[in-house]
C-alpha cells in the first residue's frame, strides 16, 4: 500500500472508533448517576460526602465519568481496529494467534480496571484521607475525587497490559528472556521511577501499591516470553 492508502486506512479506522464511541456516550449519558454512584462507592466510610465549588463542576464531572465508562466499553473496538491496521506488518505466526492475543489484551485491561477499582482506589483514598484528618477537616470536591479515581482506574488498566506487550514483542522477536532476566535490577529501578511518575499523589504508600503489581506483571511477562521462545525453538526443530 502507498502512504496515501495507509493514511486513508488509518483515517477510516479512527473514524469507526469515533462513531462507535459517540454512540456509546449517547447511550450511557442517561446512566451517569449510576456511574457516579459506582465511582463514589470506594470512598464510602472515608468521608461523609463530596462538595462542588463551581456551578459547572457537577455537570462536567458527570460528563467526564460518562466519557470514562464509554472508553472502557469501546476498548475492545479500539483494540480490534488497531490490530486490523497493524496486522499486515506482523509475522504470520502472530497473526495465526490473533484470537489468543486479542482475548489476552482484553482480559488484562479489564483485570487491571477491576484491581484498580477494588483495591488500589479504596486503599489509596482511605490512606490519604486518614492521614489528612490529623491535619485538617477533609472537604473534597466531587471533581477532585473523580479526577483522582479516573486516573487510578485508567492507569490500572494500562499497567496490566505489561505482560501482553512483552508477549507481543517476544512473538515479534524483539525481546529476549536472557536479557530480561539479567536486567531485573534495572527493570526494578525503572518500575519504581515509573510508579513515582504515574502515581497521582506521589506518596510512598501509593507508589508501593502501584509498583508491586507492576513487578509481578513484569515477572509474568518473562514467563510468557519464555514459553514463546520454547515454542519457537520446538517449531524450528520440527521443521529442520
Amino acid at each position: 500500500m502507498s502512504l496515501a492508502a495507509h493514511l486513508a486506512e488509518l483515517r477510516r479506522r479512527i473514524l469507526t472508533c469515533f462513531v462507535f464511541f459517540a454512540a456509546v456516550v449517547a447511550c450511557l449519558f442517561s446512566q451517569g448517576y449510576v456511574l457516579l454512584d459506582l465511582l463514589e462507592a470506594p470512598a464510602e466510610g472515608a468521608i461523609q460526602g463530596f462538595i462542588f465549588t463551581a456551578p459547572t463542576e457537577a455537570f462536567t464531572t458527570y460528563f467526564s465519568v460518562v466519557l470514562l465508562a464509554s472508553f472502557i466499553v469501546c476498548f475492545p473496538v479500539v483494540l480490534y481496529q488497531f490490530w486490523a491496521f497493524v496486522a499486515p506488518a506482523m509475522p504470520a505466526a502472530f497473526r495465526r494467534g490473533i484470537l489468543f492475543w486479542f482475548l489476552f489484551a482484553l482480559v488484562s485491561f479489564f483485570a487491571g480496571i477491576a484491581f484498580a477499582y477494588g483495591i488500589l482506589l479504596p486503599s489509596a483514598f482511605s490512606f490519604l484521607v486518614g492521614f489528612g484528618k490529623g491535619i485538617a477537616q477533609p472537604m473534597i470536591s466531587l471533581a477532585q475525587y473523580m479526577s483522582f479515581a479516573v486516573t487510578i482506574i485508567l492507569i490500572g488498566g494500562m499497567v496490566f497490559e505489561i505482560p501482553f506487550l512483552m508477549g507481543v514483542l517476544a512473538e515479534a522477536g524483539l525481546l529476549n528472556t536472557g536479557i530480561l532476566r539479567s536486567s531485573r535490577r534495572y527493570a526494578l529501578l525503572i518500575i519504581l521511577i515509573l510508579a513515582a511518575l504515574i502515581t497521582p499523589t506521589q506518596d510512598p504508600f501509593n507508589m508501593v501499591i502501584f509498583a508491586v503489581p507492576m513487578i509481578l506483571l513484569f515477572e509474568c511477562g518473562i514467563v510468557i516470553c519464555t514459553v514463546i521462545e520454547r515454542r519457537k525453538a520446538n517449531t524450528l526443530k520440527e521443521n529442520v
